[in-house]
């Protein structure tokens, strides 16, 4: 089924220079090719992973030379690098989808998961203010509601930061936080689709384990129309439906692919990992918006004190802080700030 977009979408897009961090990765190689729909002028994508910018091409001309000046080779948590990029290309638009993500990896490497949650959308965010980009979105997670994992942890954060950075007179910006999407890139579908395929057991974590899906179309194009709503105080969470059963999903890819007697072994639950996910947290609102499937969330303006906090955090992920540390500096912080929006709801 072709993806619609409203009219205030096609406006926002048109004829505009917009930039896309995390390019090659599923969300952000969709925003990609929707952004060429919508008749971008120009369409500027950033990733640090040089195979995901070749896949990239490959998939949107047929080739992938790889001599485009709109595909760029630069880190989000480089700030020299980011400023080059937007010095040279002036985006109008943002869309910032560049994100370190799987959980168990950012338990046991929480300076990273800094680095590039926290800190990458700190440069992105100043540097859109710095070059007067029109609007600003941030793509976050699910797991930043009511967040347990490092990489819930440093989602919320890069929402906090993302609402609460000095954005100036031009610059909107948003949030835009949605639960798990089918066969993105290192997902649970893509490993259920691997081991099936080879004949192996199926492992999940947990048999009672439930999470919300949508598809990459559909995702993307409710960020789009949420970025049309930025209003620099809001997340936007996107109607995922109901939340599935992981085992039932499994099973249903099973007997699609042939295999009506399947093995599914149950491993344990990962450190920080949640049973079921939420799209908001505690002390949070939700508000319908002008679209049926985007509700809003206000953030506390009050939260804009942990921006001190949150830059020596970052500090100490530069500095080789070790792992331990850093996690429970961040848990702590986190903590705050959930602390902090119940008691001014």
């Amino acid at each position: 089924m072709p993806v619609l977009h409203s009219p205030n979408a096609q406006m926002l897009v048109e004829g505009s220079t917009v930039m896309v961090t995390g390019a090659g990765g599923s969300i952000g190689s969709e925003l990609v090719r929707q952004m060429h729909r919508l008749g971008a002028a120009q369409v500027i994508c950033v990733d640090r992973d040089e195979y995901a910018l070749y896949r990239l091409e490959l998939g949107l001309t047929g080739q992938a030379m790889l001599t485009d000046d709109s595909m760029i080779l630069a880190d989000v948590a480089s700030r020299p690098q980011m400023e080059a990029v937007f010095a040279a290309c002036q985006p109008q638009l943002v869309f910032h989808a560049a994100a370190c993500k799987q959980l168990p990896l950012l338990e046991r490497a929480p300076a990273q998961a800094i680095l590039t949650n926290v800190q990458g959308t700190m440069n992105v965010a100043t540097l859109c203010a710095q070059y007067g980009t029109r609007h600003f979105v941030n793509i976050s997670t699910d797991k930043a509601a009511r967040p347990l994992s490092v990489l819930g942890m440093t989602k919320r954060l890069a929402e906090i930061t993302s609402a609460h950075r000095d954005l100036g007179a031009v610059t909107v910006a948003a949030s835009v936080r949605f639960g798990n999407v089918f066969a993105s890139r290192g997902s649970f579908i893509e490993t259920v689709a691997h081991q099936v395929a080879a004949g192996l057991p199926v492992t999940v974590t947990d048999t009672e384990m439930s999470r919300f899906f949508m598809t990459i179309p559909q995702a993307v194009s409710l960020v789009i129309e949420a970025a049309v709503m930025a209003d620099n105080s809001s997340i936007f969470t996107l109607d995922m439906g109901e939340s599935h059963n992981i085992v039932n999903i499994v099973r249903r890819y099973a007997l699609l692919a042939g295999i009506a007697d399947l093995q599914i072994v149950s491993t344990g639950r990962r450190p920080g990992e949640k049973l079921t996910e939420e799209l908001t947290g505690p002390g949070e609102t939700t508000h319908p918006t002008a679209h049926p499937a985007i509700t809003a969330v206000p953030l506390d303006q009050s939260l804009r004190r942990h921006l001190p906090a949150i830059r020596r955090l970052v500090q100490a992920a530069r500095a080789g802080t070790p792992a331990d540390r850093l996690c429970a500096a961040l848990a702590e912080l986190v903590g705050a700030t959930v602390v902090a929006e119940a008691s001014a709801s």
